[in-house]
C-alpha cells in the first residue's frame, strides 16, 4: 500500500512537515500582553478593530486589545491575538506593536475584483482542527490557472472513466472531479513553487525529492509499477501500464515495468499535462481493483467485500454521496486499512442522512490521524476553491471565501489539447498513435456548441453556476473524442503497443 514514510520525509526537506502541522511556537498572546504593558500615550493610532464577520486581505490592519495588528493574507474569523506570529509562522496575522485607544470597529468594504480576473487564496498542508495551514497558493495574477485546469480535466476523465466502467454511478462532482487538485496540494512539497511558463509541475530543485525510487512524483502515486489485483510487479491486466491511452508516454514498457519501482520516478509523471491524467488514471484502477481482487478462481473474500459492492449498487441510486471519501482512504491508506471497510460498511446502507453526516467537518475535526484527515483535507481545499463554506476556530464556525478562478474557454481548450497530445489510441492502422491537436480541439469545439458556450466566454471555477458548465463542456468534450476516435478511455492491454 501507499508509503507514508515519504510523506514526512519529504516535507521535512521542504521545512514543512506535516507532523508539525500544530499550533506549535509563538501564539502571539504573550507578545501582545508585553506590547501592551509598555504601551506609551505616543503610541500609534489603532486601526479599526477586529471584526470577526470580516474578511481582510494581505497587507489589511485591525487592532485588538491595543494592538495593531497586519493580515498575511486572505483571513476571516481568525483572532489576531491568538493567530499572530512571526513572518513564516503560518499564522494569518502578524502583530505591529502596541497602539492607542481602539477605535469603534469598522467592517471594511468588500472587495471587487474585476470581471475575469482570478484572485483569492488557498490555503493547505493542515490538519483540520489541529493545526494551521503551512502553505498557500496565492491565486492573483493567474499563475495557477493552467496547472489547475488540467488537474480539473483529469478529475473529469476520472469520473468518465468511473461511469464507463460502472454505468450509472453517481458522485459529487465537486469532490470526485476535484480529487486529482486537493491530493496534489496534500502531497506535493511546495505546488506554490509551479511557474506557469514551464511544464514542470515541480521546477524547483528543492522538490526533486518526490521524483526520486518509489516517490511516484508530485502526487506520490506510490504503486504506480504494481499491478493492484495481483499485487506483483509483473502486468496481469491491473496496472498502470496496462492502460492503452497512457502506456505510450508513461516513461517505462511492459518489458522492464516489473523493475520500474526500484528506479526513479519517470519524468512524465512531473509533466502538468500527462501527471495529473497519469493520477486519475490510477484512481481509477484503485476502482476496479477494489471490486476485482479476491474474485475468480481460488479467490477469497477480502476484508471491504461485499460491503463495497453493497455501496456501489447503493451509490447508483444515491446521488451525491461520498465515493470520493471511499477512494481517498484506498489511496492513501490503502485497500486493507481498517477505514476502507468502515467506510464501505457504511456506505452499504447509506441514505441522505448518512451522506450529511459523513460530509461533515466534525467527523475529523481535531484528529491527528492522517489517514482519517486526508478525505476530508482534500475537500477542505477544493471547498476553499468552489467558496463554499469553510470551518475556522470549530467544526460548526463556518466561513465563506471569496477567490475566484478565471477559466478562460479560449485558455480551457490550449490545456484540453495539450493534456490529450500526451494520451494515445489505437488508429485505423492497427498501431498506437498520440492524439493529434486537431483531434482535441474539435471535439472540444462540438462541445462548446451542444453545451451553449461561447468560445470567448469566461467561467469562474468558484462560481456553482459557471462551474457546472465548465464541468458539461469536459464531459461532452471527453465523449466526443473517444466517438471521434472509435476508441475507450478505459481499453487496457496485454501487450506492449
Amino acid at each position: 500500500m501507499r508509503t507514508i514514510v515519504s510523506n514526512t520525509l519529504l516535507l521535512g526537506l521542504a521545512g514543512a512537515m506535516l507532523a508539525a502541522c500544530s499550533d506549535g511556537g509563538s501564539s502571539g498572546v504573550s507578545s501582545a500582553s508585553l506590547q501592551q504593558v509598555s504601551a506609551k500615550a505616543s503610541a500609534p493610532a489603532c486601526a479599526a478593530a477586529w471584526n470577526a464577520s470580516a474578511i481582510y486581505t494581505g497587507g489589511n490592519s485591525a487592532s485588538y486589545s491595543n494592538v495593531n495588528y497586519t493580515a498575511n493574507w486572505w483571513t476571516q474569523g481568525n483572532n489576531p491575538s491568538t493567530e499572530s506570529g512571526p513572518t513564516g509562522s503560518g499564522k494569518p496575522w502578524t502583530s505591529a506593536g502596541a497602539c492607542g485607544d481602539a477605535v469603534p470597529p469598522v467592517t471594511p468594504p468588500p472587495v471587487t475584483p474585476p470581471p475575469g480576473a482570478t484572485t483569492g487564496t488557498i490555503n493547505f498542508h493542515l490538519l483540520l482542527g489541529a493545526g494551521s495551514a503551512q502553505d498557500q497558493l496565492l491565486l492573483d495574477g493567474g499563475n495557477y490557472n493552467d496547472l489547475i485546469m488540467s488537474n480539473i480535466v483529469a478529475g473529469v476523465m476520472y469520473g468518465h472513466l468511473l461511469q464507463q466502467y460502472y454505468p450509472g454511478m453517481q458522485f459529487q462532482k465537486d469532490y470526485l472531479y476535484g480529487s486529482i487538485l486537493g491530493q496534489l496540494l496534500q502531497e506535493n512539497i511546495a505546488t506554490g513553487l509551479y511557474v506557469s511558463s514551464g511544464n514542470l509541475i515541480d521546477p524547483s530543485p528543492d522538490q526533486q525529492a518526490v521524483m526520486a525510487t518509489g516517490q511516484g512524483g508530485p502526487y506520490q502515486i506510490n504503486n504506480y509499477a504494481a499491478d493492484m489485483v495481483s499485487g506483483s510487479y509483473a502486468p496481469a491486466g491491473h496496472s498502470l501500464i496496462n492502460y492503452v491511452a497512457i502506456q505510450k508516454n508513461i516513461g517505462y514498457t511492459m518489458a522492464n515495468a516489473a523493475q520500474q519501482y526500484s528506479k526513479p520516478t519517470p519524468p512524465s509523471f512531473n509533466n502538468k499535462y500527462f501527471g495529473p491524467m497519469l493520477t486519475a488514471y490510477f484512481h481509477y484502477n484503485d476502482f476496479v481493483a477494489l471490486i476485482v481482487t479476491g474474485k475468480g478462481t481460488g479467490g477469497w473474500t477480502t476484508p471491504w467485500q461485499p460491503d463495497y459492492d453493497n455501496a456501489l449498487v447503493n451509490f447508483t441510486k444515491l446521488p451525491n454521496n461520498f465515493l470520493d471519501v471511499l477512494l481517498n482512504v484506498a489511496y492513501n491508506q490503502g485497500f486493507y486499512g481498517s477505514l476502507m471497510s468502515s467506510y464501505s460498511k457504511l456506505a452499504a446502507t447509506a441514505t441522505a442522512s448518512t451522506v450529511t453526516s459523513v460530509n461533515a467537518y466534525s467527523s475529523v475535526w481535531g484528529a491527528t490521524d492522517t489517514y482519517k484527515q486526508y478525505p476530508y483535507q482534500v475537500r477542505y481545499y477544493l471547498d476553499q476553491l468552489y467558496d463554499n463554506p469553510i470551518p475556522t476556530t470549530s467544526a460548526t464556525t463556518f466561513v465563506t471565501p471569496a477567490n475566484h478562478v478565471a477559466f478562460g474557454v479560449a485558455a480551457l481548450e490550449t490545456v484540453f489539447s495539450n493534456v490529450f497530445q500526451t494520451l494515445a489510441y489505437v488508429n485505423g492502422s492497427g498501431q498506437s498513435a498520440y492524439i493529434s491537436a486537431a483531434q482535441a480541439q474539435t471535439a472540444f469545439n462540438s462541445a462548446l456548441a451542444t453545451a451553449g458556450v461561447a468560445a470567448g466566454a469566461t467561467l469562474d471555477l468558484s462560481n456553482t453556476a459557471n462551474r457546472a458548465q465548465i464541468f458539461s463542456v469536459l464531459e461532452k468534450a471527453i465523449g466526443n473524442l473517444e466517438t471521434n476516435l472509435n476508441t475507450k478511455f478505459n481499453a487496457t492491454t496485454s501487450v506492449q503497443l
